[in-house]
């Protein structure tokens, strides 16, 4: 027979190994769950962002300026089943009826109609939207009549643009640098689209 210190010795060492293995099979187990947690937190009710090929660009209502300038609503339509995001300012671009390019000046931010609020992540539903307005001053020196007749926008974190042919009653005309009108500003993204304006008067 072993001697009592040493059966005593085996039994402490046999008890430590379970314990130890009871604790890491606890920790890993809390380890799992949280993990498991997280990533249900981080997907449920996460709407991932929007793929230009589920959305569809649209012409807004008319916009009654708060000066003498020439402000287009437009409406990017989520065509898709589930909700998507958007964040940011388009990249746009205006071209003639043909579809030859205008090479107007673009700028991101605020003026006399466009809001200058920074912008912000929109959730568009299935058949929601999100707001965009752009506007600019009419030309001093377009002599030759030459006006935008389609819209080219590029939603932000896509790579294509989504086309759409501007109504008859849409006069953006163009003009070259120098003059007033080159130069058209576009708001971010917006839920609605009164959130696209200013909310200060001209001065």
């Amino acid at each position: 027979m072993r001697p009592l210190d040493e059966v005593l010795g085996v039994l402490v060492a046999t008890v430590a190994r379970r314990r130890r293995a009871v604790g890491v099979g606890v920790v890993a187990a809390c380890c799992a769950l949280a993990l498991g947690v997280g990533v249900a937190g981080a997907g449920a009710g996460a709407a991932s962002v929007c793929a230009a090929g589920g959305l569809a660009l649209e012409q807004g209502g008319r916009v009654v300026p708060k000066t003498m300038e020439l402000p287009l609503l437009l409406e990017l339509v989520n065509r898709g089943r589930v909700a998507c995001t958007l964040e940011g300012y388009p990249r746009v671009q205006l071209r003639s009826s043909s579809g030859a390019l205008y090479a107007f000046s673009y700028r991101d931010g605020g003026d006399a109609e466009v809001t200058g609020s920074r912008p912000a992540v929109v959730t568009l539903r299935a058949g929601g939207g999100a707001w965009v307005l752009l506007n600019k001053t009419p030309c001093i020196g377009n002599v030759d009549g030459r006006l935008a007749r389609q819209v080219w926008l590029m939603a932000p974190r896509t790579t294509a643009f989504l086309r759409l042919r501007l109504a008859n009653v849409v006069f953006f005309d163009y003009c070259g640098p120098g003059d007033p009108g080159h130069t058209v500003d576009i708001s971010p993204l917006e839920p609605t689209a009164a959130a696209t304006t200013t909310t200060t008067p001209p001065h």
